[in-house]
């Protein structure tokens, strides 16, 4: 926090009464705690309640107390704001080690606490870190709104303050299916933020932006985003918002077949996850990986990265997370002929889901096992699943991929001499790809 202003939400009329209490605390005089910058009389003032010191005063006082600049503006005894950030951060790898309950308690009483001394931005940190407990349980909803909640404590804050709120809302429509919506709700934070946008938080939110683009069907804008993210990428200095962006550009660099960059971009995001000390988010960017090899053909490859995942995100209880890397395990084992493995897996996923919604994930295990039905012989389900599959890719907005899904049926259905069922087939999913998406979502 800058000392030449004071954090949203300082009770700057309390910090006299706060100096007061220090300073006896301490045995030091009004004159002492003054020092050579201020006068006796000053310091009188301020603690008697008829002045109120500027920021840089009060960073000053803090400094002679042996107290953060924060901890005055808030009323924390020294030091104590200090050890809730840390706090915080230790609970978020608490998490990412597969102990959320422990995670939300740690979450809770640090946005307990931040009540009591009136601090917006630790209370909305805690808020945060529950939607992220939420995410890690695959509750989409209860994420959403506590990710809300957080942004409206920040309200009126700077996109780069707001920005984890504002990204696991974003995250929240996504999951939920509303990927239209994530993208207008996105565009609409850059568009307010305008010009004073910081690099940090333009990077983050192009990267997700170009991600949900690649699940509209539009490579070029996605390609766009992810070129504007690159560019901005040498002045983030946070490395969790790095490595957040880099996971998100390496799906778009991939869809384009922009294969090496998209293989520099995941190595970068997994050694700052790993430096992080973040094993969920690892086991996700070996996932991510495994996803880029299965694009490039190489197989052999793609499941060694993926069963690594795998081994990270059930240790981890990653469960939402365990089952996309799953399914495109299946879908790797599938391609190599292995089709028993492949349905096995398929029906762990869908055990594995059924504590939780995401129509998307759905609708990729029902792709995958149409493929495996048509392996077996099996046309009569393969089709069934193909036309619940588009259904449910339909549904969410993910226009590429239910062009791709009505691409598979149509295909099947000419081999079948169906030619005008395939030609209806065939259309939907133009008529997917061909909506009108304009350049920013409302």
């Amino acid at each position: 926090m800058s000392e030449t202003a004071f954090p949203p939400g300082a009770d700057v009329a309390g910090i006299g009464a706060q100096m007061q209490l220090l300073r006896v605390r301490q045995g030091l005089t009004q004159t002492e705690l003054a020092g050579e910058r201020f006068t006796r009389a000053y310091v009188s003032s301020i603690e008697g309640g008829k002045r109120t010191p500027s920021a840089a005063a009060t960073a000053h006082f803090a400094a002679r107390l042996g107290a953060d600049f924060e901890d005055l503006c808030f009323g924390y005894e020294p030091g104590r704001r200090r050890a809730l950030q840390k706090q915080l951060t230790a609970a978020r790898t608490t998490l990412s080690r597969g102990e959320p309950d422990e995670a939300a308690a740690a979450y809770a009483a640090v946005a307990a606490e931040a009540q009591r001394h009136h601090d917006p931005l630790l209370r909305a940190a805690g808020r945060c870190g529950l939607g992220l407990v939420a995410r890690h349980r695959g509750d989409a909803a209860a994420a959403g709104e506590l990710f809300a909640e957080a942004d409206a404590l920040l309200a009126g804050q700077p996109l780069s303050v707001r920005l984890p709120a504002v990204m696991g809302r974003m995250w929240s429509l996504f999951a939920g299916g509303s990927v239209v919506d994530a993208l207008a709700y996105a565009w609409e934070q850059l568009r307010r933020a305008g010009a004073g946008v910081e690099p940090a938080a333009e990077f983050a939110l192009q990267a997700a932006t170009g991600f949900a683009h690649v699940e509209r069907g539009n490579l070029a804008r996605a390609g766009a985003a992810a070129d504007v993210a690159l560019q901005l990428a040498p002045e983030v200095t946070d490395p969790q918002v790095l490595a957040q962006g880099y996971y998100h550009l390496n799906r778009v660099l991939t869809a384009q077949g922009r294969y090496e960059e998209g293989e520099q971009a995941i190595v970068r995001a997994t050694a700052l996850y790993e430096h992080l000390g973040l094993p969920t988010e690892v086991g996700m960017c070996r996932f991510a990986q495994g996803y880029l090899s299965a694009s490039r053909g190489r197989l052999a490859e793609a499941e060694a990265h993926l069963r690594q995942a795998r081994t990270v995100l059930a240790r981890t209880g990653a469960t939402t997370r365990l089952v996309n890397a799953t399914a495109e395990l299946a879908e790797v084992l599938r391609r190599l002929e292995r089709t028993d493995e492949a349905a096995a897996l398929v029906e762990e996923c869908r055990a594995l889901s059924l504590g939780y919604h995401d129509p998307e994930q759905a609708a990729e295990l029902d792709r995958i096992g149409a493929q495996i039905a048509f392996d077996r012989g099996d046309d009569s389900a393969g089709e069934a699943l193909l036309r619940s599959a588009a259904d449910r890719y339909e549904a969410v907005g993910a226009a590429m991929e239910t062009a791709a899904t009505c691409r598979l049926l149509g295909d099947r259905l000419v081999g079948w001499g169906r030619t005008a069922e395939a030609a209806a087939v065939y259309r939907r999913g133009l008529v997917a790809t061909e909506r009108p998406r304009p350049d920013h979502p409302a």
